[in-house]
């Protein structure tokens, strides 16, 4: 049984992951570089600012990882192993 909470998915530890690697980015090119649908990449970005694991950064929505975020992944890769791009809708 999983010990993350029921809205967190693999695909939000994807990205929690590029971000905590990168500057902070837009969200179609953080789905870019994940290969998963730019809507479906912001919807988990949405999620992930509501929970107070991203940031948005500027007026133009740029997001960067929080300490909160960098918390949640540790837990994830911990329990997961390291997310891997690539990663479709509903995951």
């Amino acid at each position: 049984m999983s010990q993350h909470p029921d809205w967190f998915r693999s695909a939000d530890a994807a990205i929690l992951d590029h971000l905590s690697d990168e500057r902070p980015t837009y969200a179609p090119l953080v789905a870019n570089r994940l290969g998963m649908p730019t809507d479906y990449a912001r919807e988990r970005i949405d999620r992930l600012v509501e929970r107070g694991l991203v940031e948005p950064v500027t007026a133009e929505t740029v997001y960067r990882i929080t300490e909160r975020g960098e918390r949640r992944l540790a837990a994830y890769t911990e329990q997961e192993g390291a997310p891997e791009p690539g990663l479709v809708a509903g995951n």
